[in-house]
């Protein structure tokens, strides 16, 4: 069955608001973020070994940089029914 992309567009606006909530309830977020910071301090810090993985031990400065995260994820549409905000 094809879903016309009138349809595809009515799914996703009525499921974003529940994907978001998933994504910012997830404990896969927080691992992946703190996997990320831990990579920005590697390269921002300049600490790679020649076989691209990281010398620097980020593990009290990537808690530190996460503390000071807010990460939200928005829609970028309104929800046209109001009971949905």
């Amino acid at each position: 069955m094809t879903l016309s992309k009138q349809t595809i567009d009515k799914l996703a606006e009525a499921i974003t608001l529940e994907v978001i909530d998933y994504i910012s309830n997830s404990p896969k977020t927080n691992t992946f973020l703190y996997s990320m910071v831990n990579e920005a301090l590697c390269e921002k810090l300049g600490n790679k070994n020649e076989d691209g993985s990281c010398s620097f031990d980020g593990s009290q400065l990537a808690p530190a940089v996460l503390n000071k995260l807010t990460l939200s994820l928005n829609p970028t549409f309104m929800p046209s029914d109001p009971a949905t905000l």
